[in-house]
């Protein structure tokens, strides 16, 4: 899996309510979340990756979503 910046992905299927899409056992999605505040131009995204299985998800990625502060 991989990604490139600038976002190529989004015409992939997008996770809401009533989305017919159905995720099937087997099947990989990277989940990712953008925290932006419009006022001040500032974004952050965080995400991780998922397998589908046939009890839910399992996590795959390594590190914590913790936020960090240096």
């Amino acid at each position: 899996m991989g990604a490139v910046y600038n976002p190529i992905w989004v015409n992939f299927p997008m996770f809401y309510d009533g989305n017919p899409t159905l995720m099937q056992q087997g099947q990989v999605f990277f989940l990712h979340m953008i925290l932006m505040d419009s006022d001040t131009g500032s974004a952050m995204t965080l995400g991780h990756s998922v397998l589908v299985t046939d009890t839910g998800c399992e996590r795959l990625s390594r590190h914590p979503l913790n936020l960090l502060i240096a």
